[in-house]
């Protein structure tokens, strides 16, 4: 039987199981390192499939293991489970139960169809070679992200490779997106805390303002990177946030204020020179005023970046599928995936839930009117086995 029809065959029996995963994790989101009874319902649910455990992990990460008994490599699945701080503006039967709190990113679905997978690998296990690891991630939408925490918790030191599948409203039914190299953006965090004297607004002479040269200080953040960065580097810096004062009291002169903002490249080498100039320059603006300043600087996910082996991998068995793979197209986008192919090969890929017809199915990520044509659920999972099948020749 050929990886289409053996697919196909696997999947189907999933189809409405999918949807209720879903939909029981839809209506009830959890938050970023929050993710108690998400990780209980999936623990339950591995349980329920004959898939045990994997133990050592802390927090609500849930790690899955099979182990076929047979020789052959360790191919690692992982999904994300937190929810957005989102309130959803849906007319759903499974609507978000949580007021302010909605799976605004898919994650529910990436859960239910690694459920899914889990559940069917359990059940075919004549089909396997080597160990297939299920890996249920909390904290992907939040600083410092979930990944990083297991992967320092040895999550990764028997995998061969990893694979990682995200729903992606930006593409029709039926495409795919994933290439070699960087594929999201490596992000990172800046907060400048300038530090002035406060006074008296009729006596500004014997004050130190910080405000103005806090908007010394971010005018001159915008231009950081044209001039300090290679034309060929893909990078972006925003000033996000200029804070301080109190808008009760327009007579007081504050005593410090703070620029924040956000800093994102494709690949992991120009964020070092971007936090080299946010610091030289920050510094250089407040001493010129007679100031001084504070700047932290947070290192956050670096970028994806997949390997030509799994990237083939995932090719191959699309096209067996029969979908479209669609033009490689960067993004900003940041993702801790990055941290898992930091250690391993890797392939992180999105499969498109859009239905032209249907333009709410189209509506961006993290938005409170977020949806997906379900039938992208199926898509996704006949794609994870396919890509196994492939992975081990079968």
């Amino acid at each position: 039987m050929n990886i289409q029809a053996q697919a196909a065959r696997l999947a189907a029996p999933y189809e409405e199981t999918v949807r209720e995963y879903r939909h029981h994790l839809h209506a009830n989101p959890e938050l970023s390192f929050e993710e108690v009874k998400t990780a209980a319902f999936i623990r339950e649910h591995l349980a329920l499939s004959g898939v045990p455990e994997e133990k050592g992990y802390s927090g609500n990460a849930v790690v899955g293991i099979l182990d076929s008994g047979v020789p052959g490599p360790t191919i690692a699945f992982r999904a994300d489970i937190d929810a957005l701080p989102v309130d959803e503006d849906n007319d759903l039967p499974y609507k978000s139960t949580v007021p302010g709190v909605m799976h605004a990113c898919g994650h529910d679905c990436h859960a239910a169809i690694l459920l899914c997978l889990a559940d069917l690998m359990s059940k075919n296990r004549a089909l396997l070679k080597g160990k297939v690891k299920f890996i249920f991630q909390p904290g992907e939408e939040k600083f410092p992200g979930g990944a990083v925490t297991l992967c320092k918790e040895g999550v990764m030191k028997d995998v061969d490779f990893i694979f990682g599948c995200h729903v992606a409203s930006g593409h029709p039914l039926g495409t795919i997106s994933c290439f070699e190299g960087p594929s999201s953006g490596a992000c990172s965090e800046f907060n400048v805390h300038i530090l002035g004297k406060g006074g008296h607004s009729s006596a500004p002479d014997q004050a130190l303002n910080p405000l103005p040269v806090a908007c010394a200080v971010g005018t001159a953040l915008t231009t950081l990177r044209p001039e300090k960065l290679s034309p060929g580097a893909t990078a972006v810096l925003s000033v996000t946030t200029i804070r301080g004062g109190d808008p009760k009291y327009l007579n007081v002169i504050p005593d410090d204020a703070w620029v924040s903002g956000d800093t994102r490249a494709l690949g992991n080498e120009s964020m070092d020179t971007i936090f080299a100039e946010i610091k030289r320059m920050s510094e250089g603006i407040c001493a010129a005023y007679g100031l001084t300043c504070d700047v932290q600087l947070t290192y956050g996910f670096p970028s994806c970046v997949n390997s030509e082996r799994e990237v083939g991998i995932v090719h191959k068995a699309a096209e067996t599928l029969g979908f479209a793979i669609a033009p490689k197209k960067l993004s900003m986008g940041a993702e801790d995936f990055a941290f898992y192919e930091l250690e391993k090969p890797g392939a992180f890929f999105h499969v498109g839930v859009a239905d032209p017809e249907r333009p709410i199915t189209s509506s961006p990520h993290h938005n409170c009117h977020f949806q997906i044509d379900e039938r992208g659920l199926m898509d996704a999972l006949r794609l994870e086995i396919a890509v196994y099948l492939q992975a081990i020749g079968a």
